[in-house]
């Protein structure tokens, strides 16, 4: 009888097992889903049937992690690590990455070390977790990327979602090649794994729109592969939102349909009124779910109608409900959009054009896509010209041309021509003179730096501007109706320096008249030309001097 009840006992564990692990595997398939409250529920009851169970606590970590809840996952970790748990090496790796995104990276390191020395460096799972923690907030890319490849190389490796994680942190490098290389290998492994065409995909999202039928194509192989991977659904529904909207209805309707209720889809369904054009609908329908909803509304409740006000033209109410959305928004709701919509709405507050330089800094240094930081400088610059503070405008298409690898004539000229506005002669100068060398045929580079070196070198004492005003009249003559009034600049300037600093009177006379062929009617240069003939007739100045006085 005491056999038959130990076996029972044996056979209900089993059981009790295998439905712990299938359970463990739907968390999972939520998680990849991005369903995470769906995840946390599922994980929850593994955990209240098998209460210490190091896989669930890992991936409900992982969920709570996702959802922002930091501080929960991290007493998630401590109260399953104690006991035997304690040195469990998945576990350890959870919480090295709650320590990781908190800042504390030599913390963090220590448990990822120790968990590789307890699996000998021969446990996949863990291996996969260091990368993937790697990949998050404050995360070691290089360290992951290290790890991630060491795991590939365990005999018997076929995980896709390692190549996943090692993508992800290629793409935390700021490699984009690198990381569509491991997405493919994914693939490679199992052509159906959606994740890695969608995440290819959104490689080329933040490309721009220049990409789209690339996009398209993996987002739509991905949804060939697993129709239920609604995340691309939802990509799909924000990369139409601006630009159709009933695509971005479509797909909204389809994610919908399989993603978890809550303020976030609550939020997304009011958001389409934004994409209609019902501003004012949006509106109200924010301000119901944020009087209905409390503290759990969705922080993007805010920004709807942040975004709303501002299409409305009331700047007030847009400012008022940014600043909202800020104190309220997780890091990861913010996009670099939403801070030039902040700067955009308080540049039409006189209060408030303080804060414009802030908002735009915070932009740049949020989005990863170059055309856009470029743009955002521009656009910066463009304001404060237009209020008039032309040392601000020089300021930032200076910054524009800095965040430009490979600046063309119309950014050198722009940002050398608003600095010499600004009056700042030097700066101009050097911008001019990367022009010169990148175009060293074109009049503009040439002229203005010798404009700036002419005001820097006022009494034209030391020569400055002498040999950029040469090496202009030299390209300019070839087109001299063209270059009409900026050739008369340049003679004029080389008659006087020929004049006053060389004594060079012969000389001096030879641009005036190179000026009266452009101008016969030029005062100016017929009344001095006259004098310095009479000055040379009496014999006060040099003769025969070359042209330029070289």
């Amino acid at each position: 009888m005491r056999k038959f009840k130990l076996g029972l006992f044996a056979a209900v564990m089993l059981v009790s097992q295998v439905i712990s692990a299938q359970t463990v595997q739907e968390g999972r398939k939520f998680i990849y889903y991005q369903r995470y409250q769906s995840a946390k529920e599922t994980l929850e009851k593994v955990l209240a049937a098998t209460p210490g169970n190091p896989e669930a606590v890992y991936w409900l970590g992982q969920t709570l992690i996702k959802q922002g809840d930091v501080s929960g996952a991290k007493e998630l970790f401590r109260k399953n690590m104690e006991g035997a748990n304690g040195s469990n090496p998945l576990l350890l790796v959870g919480m090295g990455h709650v320590e990781q995104v908190e800042g504390k990276a030599t913390d963090a390191r220590l448990r990822y070390e120790t968990a590789i020395s307890l699996s000998k460096a021969k446990d996949v799972g863990v291996l996969n977790a260091i990368g993937r923690a790697s990949a998050d907030k404050n995360g070691d890319a290089n360290y992951g990327i290290e790890k991630l490849k060491l795991a590939t190389l365990i005999k018997g490796f076929k995980e896709p979602d390692v190549y996943i994680n090692m993508g992800d942190c290629y793409r935390d490098l700021g490699d984009g090649g690198q990381s569509v290389t491991a997405y493919q290998k994914a693939l490679e492994i199992d052509p159906r794994y959606a994740e890695a065409n969608y995440k290819i995909g959104k490689v080329y999202l933040t490309q721009g729109v220049e990409q789209k039928d690339i996009i398209e194509k993996n987002f739509n192989d991905a949804l060939a592969s697993d129709p239920n991977f609604v995340p691309v659904n939802y990509d799909l529904y924000t990369f139409y939102f601006n630009r159709d909207v009933n695509k971005a209805k479509d797909n909204f309707n389809k994610y919908k349909m399989n993603a978890d209720r809550g303020p976030a889809l609550d939020y997304e369904e009011a958001s389409l009124l934004f994409a209609s054009g019902d501003f004012q609908g949006a509106i109200v329908k924010a301000d119901q779910l944020i009087a209905t909803q409390g503290a759990n509304a969705d922080a993007r409740s805010y920004r709807l109608k942040g975004y709303c006000y501002d299409k409305l033209g009331d700047s007030v109410n847009a400012v008022k409900n940014m600043e909202a959305f800020f104190s309220k928004a997780r890091p990861d709701q913010i996009i670099p959009d939403n801070y030039v919509l902040m700067a955009y709405s308080a540049a039409k507050l006189p209060q408030r054009q303080a804060t414009v330089d802030e908002y735009i800094n915070k932009a740049i240094l949020a989005d990863t896509v170059r055309k856009n930081q470029i743009d955002y400088a521009r656009k910066a610059s463009d304001f404060f010209k237009k209020a008039g503070n032309q040392d601000k405008s020089a300021e930032w298409m200076t910054r524009a041309l800095g965040l430009n690898p490979n600046p063309g004539k119309v950014d050198l000229y722009n940002a050398g021509f608003e600095n010499f506005k600004a009056t700042n002669y030097n700066r101009a100068d050097s911008i001019f003179g990367l022009y010169k060398q990148k175009f060293p045929d074109e009049v503009y580079g040439h002229y203005w730096a010798f404009r700036s070196r002419s005001v820097i070198d006022s009494t034209m004492e030391a020569g400055l501007a002498v040999a950029d005003c040469n090496n202009f009249i030299a390209i300019a003559e070839k087109d001299k109706v063209k270059n009409k009034n900026t050739l008369i600049t340049a003679y004029g300037y080389m008659a006087g320096y020929n004049a006053n600093i060389k004594k060079d009177f012969p000389t001096a006379i030879t641009f005036l008249d190179k000026i009266l062929e452009l101008d016969p009617t030029n005062a100016d240069a017929s009344k001095n030309r006259d004098i310095l003939q009479k000055a040379a007739a009496k014999g006060g100045a040099k003769s025969g001097g070359k042209p330029g006085g070289q």
